[in-house]
């Protein structure tokens, strides 16, 4: 019996280990931090940047710095990178850029179109992974500071985005460099004829996750037609229509010319009594004042009797770090920010709930529905990229086309707080396994309200198969599986 567990040697440096955690986590994968990997333990290590030398005892994956660091080669610092690209590669037939240094390195190059290296029984990667993630994690443009890659309504300009990385804003660049790193970690499973286990994060059946975000500004605003003085009218009754549907909807309230969260609090108390999630519509003013942030937010919890509410900001004055960090003054419970201009896309990089630095949750928005054309273009995406992402909706029949569309293409719709819950709780089910060249035996750990878990087998040869399980709370649950 050999173990098929992977180990994630820990980094000296902290963003590092926030990005190694986020991209192994994406990935599904079974996982622990260790200070050095041990032969009866794990079958792959992972060395990432800023690692201390430890005896390599298993097949490993070495990133950048590092394996220049192990095995020499030469580094070339590339200037103006971030925010312009150091070069290029292509996963899965799709071109995505890689920032910061780039490393020609002492082995032999397996990729013609990606910086990957053969080293013995080991794999090089010519470009500092993880690094690359954190840029994105903390913000990526909108941390140096570039004022010019928002529009005038302080939403992000996907021309310019594409412009700097050159490549459309709809390439979820961290994904992407995941799926990279797991294409590694296949190949060394390969070469040792061992399976790969993995996690689904969605419940099983489901393609992907979405978050249906309805913003409620005043009458007129970037084009919303929300008026809550009609909504107030018995004759307009449509979100208290939607209120009663099946779905958990989210909406997002706050300061208004015409409206204050406080002149709806019976729709509000409504909306939350019928499972949906009500959040705070924040003013650009608060996501740099930590006092107009306050005042804002305990206007929304106090009418609707709890904490921990989700925040959507109008636009971004300053950074994104700065809007999570005014979130975090209020102890909010996760955050969409970054709301994109006209397309659907990823204007963060990510797509998937992610936590910058350790301060709040956030949803990726990857876009708005107007009308039927655009809801199913937004299903569409989401399906096809198989991500956890937040979307606005803007009228009843954006968003009920949107809610069809999300069905019929296998999308599982849940508010934000439950999408981050998934991803935490099925991030933290942990498991050991061993594979005897036959069966492929182990015990899971179930975590927090994780009831179903779907189960991604992959033999040596890259074939797949899926299997589903059911998990009590307290009680571990043993497979043999058949590869």
């Amino acid at each position: 019996m050999v173990p098929t567990n992977i180990a994630a040697v820990r980094s000296l440096d902290r963003d590092v280990r926030d990005a190694v955690k986020h991209t192994l986590n994406s990935l599904g994968l079974f996982w622990e931090e260790v200070d050095e990997p041990d032969p009866l333990k794990h079958s792959v290590a992972i060395f990432p940047e800023a690692t201390e030398f430890v005896p390599v005892t298993i097949p490993s994956i070495f990133v950048g710095e590092t394996a220049l660091s192990y095995y020499g080669g030469d580094k070339t610092e590339v200037k103006k990178s971030p925010p312009e690209p150091a070069g290029f590669m292509v996963v899965d037939r799709i071109k995505i850029p890689y920032f910061g240094a780039k490393y020609d390195l002492e082995g032999e190059r397996l990729l013609r179109q990606a910086p990957l290296y053969s080293k013995d029984s080991h794999l090089l990667l010519g470009y500092d992974l993880f690094r690359n993630v954190s840029y994105f994690l903390k913000g990526a443009e909108s941390s140096l500071g570039m004022k010019r890659i928002r529009t005038s309504d302080r939403r992000f300009n996907p021309k310019v985005l594409e412009d700097l990385r050159g490549v459309p804003v709809s390439t979820p660049i961290v994904d992407m460099h995941a799926k990279f790193l797991l294409f590694s970690i296949l190949l060394l499973h390969k070469r040792e004829r061992l399976p790969l286990i993995m996690k689904q994060i969605p419940p099983s059946g489901y393609k992907g996750g979405m978050s249906v975000s309805i913003p409620i500004y005043r009458t007129g605003r970037s084009g919303l037609k929300f008026d809550l003085r009609r909504v107030l009218r018995r004759t307009e009754s449509w979100i208290e229509r939607l209120i009663k549907g099946t779905e958990d909807l989210t909406f997002f309230v706050g300061r208004g010319e015409d409206y204050t969260p406080t002149k709806i609090r019976d729709l509000l108390v409504s909306m939350e009594e019928s499972g949906h999630e009500v959040g705070l519509l924040a003013s650009v003013r608060a996501s740099i004042d930590h006092m107009s942030m306050a005042e804002e937010y305990e206007e929304v919890a106090t009418l609707i009797k709890r904490g921990g509410i989700g925040i959507r900001f109008k636009g971004i004055a300053s950074t994104l770090m700065d809007a999570w960090k005014s979130a975090v003054y209020v102890e909010a419970g996760y955050v969409l920010a970054g709301e994109i201009a006209g397309v659907f896309g990823f204007p963060i990089g990510i797509g998937c709930p992610f936590k910058p630095n350790g301060l709040v949750w956030n949803i990726p928005l990857v876009g708005r529905v107007s009308d039927r054309g655009s809801a199913s273009r937004a299903a569409e995406f989401v399906a096809n990229w198989g991500c956890m992402v937040a979307v606005d909706a803007i009228d009843e029949l954006s968003i009920l086309s949107l809610l069809r569309n999300a069905r019929e293409r296998g999308i599982w719709v849940a508010p934000p707080s439950t999408l981050v819950e998934r991803f935490r709780a099925v991030s933290d089910v942990k498991g050991t396994f061993r594979y005897d060249r036959k069966y492929l035996e182990g015990k899971i750990v179930p975590y927090g309200n994780v009831k179903d878990l779907q189960l991604r087998v992959i033999n040596p040869e890259g074939k797949d198969s899926v299997m589903r399980i059911d998990l009590e709370a307290g009680k571990s649950h043993e497979i043999r599986i058949p590869v």
